[in-house]
């Protein structure tokens, strides 16, 4: 798989506000980038059992679209999106100064998968069968 910084076609990758993170006395925001309905809702209830607010979308460009409005706290995605691949994802993603230090966890990453070099910051791989135990691990490896 090729890593692209080619941003989506037809939707300029605005900067997102550098909108204040939520203190401890707040939820967490989730960003969750899956097209498929099971492994979406395995992501959702395990991030909510941790104390997120999950914003799910279903595809890269509209990933892109969603961190606009909020920067989220972590972002989760699936390694095969329906409109690009995760690499090129996390790219338009960390083009993004404002989302440069989130946390990404991509899902259903498998041995010969290849993810953007480690130099893009907190960056986890998920195999699959994927399992709320190894999400909730992952995640608080990378947000503590």
């Amino acid at each position: 798989m090729k890593y692209s910084n080619a941003k989506p076609r037809g939707v300029a990758v605005a900067q997102a506000s550098a909108a204040p993170r939520a203190s401890p006395a707040h939820s967490r925001c989730a960003l969750c980038v899956d097209s498929d309905p099971v492994s979406a809702r395995l992501c959702r209830e395990t991030l909510e059992g941790m104390g997120f607010v999950i914003e799910r979308v279903d595809s890269g460009v509209a990933a892109v679209v969603a961190v606009r409005g909020r920067v989220p706290d972590l972002i989760v995605m699936d390694f095969q999106l329906r409109d690009a691949t995760a690499g090129e994802t996390i790219g338009w993603l960390r083009s993004n100064q404002a989302l440069k230090s989130v946390p990404i966890v991509v899902l259903g990453v498998s041995d010969g998968s290849k993810l953007p070099a480690k130099n893009t910051h907190a960056m986890a791989g998920i195999g699959k069968p994927l399992s709320p135990a190894a999400i909730a691990r992952t995640i608080r490896d990378l947000c503590g």
